[in-house]
């Protein structure tokens, strides 16, 4: 009856149950004085960033201290006690940790990499509301080593990692416990002018007993993104207008090895000679309002960005690599419309990449976005040259509906030189409740149309879905429906000309009485996702059950899958090299296992395991992931990947194998090794990246990246790579 419960529930709601879009506050929230939970003790000096807290400010400032258990026991007080102090100084908000540790000696404390996510180690971590509209937020992290994550909000179950604000972090450690002192400036922040109150929480997390506290928002139904419960914070009146301008520019020279070509019986030939480039560059960021920026990049250089990894794909659908450029990465979030990873009416990789993925010259991009009231807006502009030479725009737009809801629109050009410009537009809408027992019920959808001419055919995109996200249960149903002409020039779409039913029901129960070893039990009843014609006709199908799974206390997770899929390939396609799938009706079925190690284990394991029918075949599958961290500089991580696959005709093997391996030197200076091969496209390649932040907001990199082919009857000159390039770049941050 206990596993009925959610079903009983969400049947309930969509039958009309009341909906409520602002959750009653109840026993949660403490008592407010005017509104506000908590005051900022304003000083007129600055602090010294050490995490030590000797100036006598910290110890007139108010404590905060009433943190709750969010796991393993809702509602309980934290095993260990935390206290949060804030300064306001002329400059920027102090934030002031001290988490208490009987045990210190087994604080754990493995990472150092600038934006590492630190889910291995104790943590502390805040969000920051300056607008106070429980809509946006920017989050902050830092673990006892002082290393620094940080990223904006986007909903209540993910946010945008790749923002990266401009502030600092110093911590200590005694025998008490980790000190961790933050500095976040004003100009860093986004708030109204004029307005006195934040929004903000806190949240501490210790891996050794995988305990998370937060200050507010600490049912298991909420966390750190769910704003509605933050608390308000006063006594901010006064703040500094935004500066004028804030400016990156950068300067970058680049040699490259003269490119050679192998062949694969004997020989090779010089293609071109070595060469070398230099260029500069700048980044401007202007407030248009307070709450409003624009950004303005001039031949932006992207040698920083981290590599795509490399994939055997043994699909007949394209693969989607998300965006690792950073004008695109921030702020990419008012962009999202459409279903992720399938139907997108933006996919910024689009923007700046040739037809065959190499890139091409962006000489100037414009973006602007923040908020204009009870309205989000967002435009960005990037006129790219070499193939493409496009120019290329999108605008949005969300307005404010009950709560954290919103209704929305957006639209993209494109226009290439020679061609009719291609355009595409749609609304959508967003609407989260709280109900009954304080669960979580999202129902979205948007309707979208392109049209690649003026004169060119209309398709759509209609999408529809409901969500009831839950600690105990998770059950979604979606509809999609994709036209043939549907292809936004700037989009993604992975099928056309299709109607997709598909939908997940997770019930994760957890033991009636708290037990040492098990947190929680995870069975999905029905994992499903049919794709048909809209003439008619199954294209393909997947249906999975997961008859157990189980989340350890101490964050390891076992789980088993039984999974039967269906695909109606109409022509024929490679599945590998030399290996053909002829058009035909195949099922098959598949047995899977899965282990997950707990993040805080110094040597972390995953194995999934994956046997039974494929096409009129069979295969195994095996990945592995090994990752090995010594405290606190070095962390490796291996993942291989490998398929046996025997069909009627044919039989072959697919591996993978990538290796990245992070020194980090101090929180500010860092080196990346990331190596990857693959026997598809028979090409081992390596990215390697020293990143020194001079000061926050400077920072000077320096990358290698080069490639070799594989599979040759003759060794491989390592020394002399097929494609290689050495990229020093130093960018210099000044605020005016």
């Amino acid at each position: 009856m206990t596993l009925l419960r959610p079903f009983c529930a969400a049947a309930a709601l969509l039958v009309g149950a009341s909906l409520v879009s602002v959750p009653a506050l109840g026993a949660q929230r403490a008592l407010q004085i005017n509104g506000v939970d908590h005051r900022v003790y304003r000083t007129s000096r600055e602090t010294t960033l050490d995490g030590r807290f000797t100036e006598p400010e910290w110890a007139q400032a108010d404590s905060i201290t009433d943190f709750r258990q969010k796991d393993p026991v809702e509602g309980a007080a934290g095993t260990e006690r935390t206290v949060v102090r804030l300064l306001a100084t002329p400059t920027g908000l102090a934030i002031g940790w001290s988490c208490y540790d009987r045990d210190a000696a087994n604080i754990v404390r493995s990472q150092v990499r600038r934006d590492a996510e630190l889910r291995s180690d104790d943590y502390v971590s805040m969000g920051i509301d300056g607008l106070h509209d429980k809509r946006s937020a920017f989050y902050f992290r830092s673990n006892a080593n002082g290393a620094m994550w940080d990223g904006e909000h986007v909903d209540i179950e993910t946010g945008n990692e790749s923002w990266d604000g401009v502030w600092d972090v110093r911590t200590s450690i005694t025998g008490d416990g980790y000190f961790v002192e933050m500095f976040i400036p004003w100009a860093t922040l986004r708030y109204a002018e004029g307005d006195s109150v934040m929004g903000m929480n806190f949240r501490r997390f210790m891996p050794r007993k995988n305990e998370e506290n937060l200050w507010r928002a600490w049912r298991r139904t909420e966390g750190l993104r769910f704003l509605e419960k933050e608390g308000i914070i006063g006594g901010l009146d006064g703040l500094p207008r935004r500066p004028r301008l804030e400016a990156r520019p950068y300067v970058s020279g680049e040699s490259r090895t003269a490119e050679r070509r192998y062949f694969r019986v004997a020989g090779d030939t010089m293609l071109a000679p070595g060469a070398s480039d230099a260029s500069v560059g700048l980044d401007i960021k202007a407030p248009i309002t307070n709450t409003v920026t624009a950004d303005i990049t001039i031949n932006p250089d992207f040698a920083q960005a981290e590599v795509d990894r490399q994939i055997v794909n043994l699909t007949r659908f394209p693969l989607f690599f998300p965006e690792q450029r950073p004008f695109f990465t921030e702020g990419s979030a008012i962009f999202d419309f459409g279903r992720p990873r399938e139907a997108q009416m933006f996919y910024s990789r689009r923007i700046g990449l040739g037809a065959n993925g190499t890139p091409v010259t962006i000489p100037f991009g414009l973006r602007m976005q923040g908020r204009a009231g009870d309205r989000q807006v967002g435009f960005l502009a990037a006129r790219s040259a070499g193939d493409q030479n496009a120019t290329n725009a999108v605008l949005r737009v969300k307005q404010d509906l009950l709560g954290r809801g919103y209704i929305g629109a957006m639209g993209t050009f494109s226009g290439t030189t020679g061609r009719p410009a291609s355009t595409a537009g749609g609304v959508d809408f967003f609407l989260p409740y709280i109900v009954q027992g304080g669960q979580n019920l999202i129902v979205l959808g948007n309707a979208a149309w392109s049209r690649d001419s003026a004169g060119g055919e209309v398709g759509g995109h209609y999408r529809l879905m409901v969500d009831y996200p839950n600690d105990n249960a998770d059950i979604v149903v979606r509809y999609d429906r994709i036209d043939a002409a549907y292809d936004p020039a700037l989009g993604f779409v992975q099928q056309r000309g299709i109607q997709r039913i598909a939908g997940n029901t997770q019930i994760t129960p957890r033991p009636r009485r708290r037990s040492r070893l098990i947190r929680r039990y995870e069975f999905n009843l029905a994992s499903y996702d049919l794709v048909w014609g809209i003439t008619g006709g199954l294209d393909n199908a997947a249906f999975g059950v997961k008859p157990f799974g189980l989340q350890l206390q101490n964050g390891d997770r076992i789980d088993t899958w039984v999974r039967r899929r269906y695909d109606n390939p109409t022509e024929t396609f490679s599945l590998f090299s030399g290996v053909n799938v002829a058009p035909a009706q195949y099922w098959w079925t598949r047995a899977e296992v899965q282990y997950a190690g707990a993040e805080a284990r110094a040597v972390k394991v995953q194995l999934t395991a994956s046997t039974g029918d494929f096409y009129d075949g069979r295969s195994t599958d095996l990945t592995g992931s090994l990752r090995l961290r010594r405290a606190p500089h070095v962390l490796l991580t291996l993942d291989l990947q490998r398929s046996a696959v025997e069909l009627p005709l044919a039989r072959f093997t697919a591996n993978t194998a990538r290796l990245r391996a992070d020194y980090a030197f101090n929180p500010r200076l860092n080196a990346t090794l990331f190596a990857q091969w693959d026997n598809q496209s028979q090409r081992a390649s390596t990215n390697a990246r020293v990143r020194w932040t001079v000061k926050p907001g400077s920072d000077l990199y320096v990358v290698w990246n080069s490639s070799w082919p594989t599979g040759l009857e003759r060794p491989i000159p390592w020394e002399r790579p097929s494609r290689g390039g050495l990229v020093a770049k130093y960018v210099y941050f000044f605020r005016a």
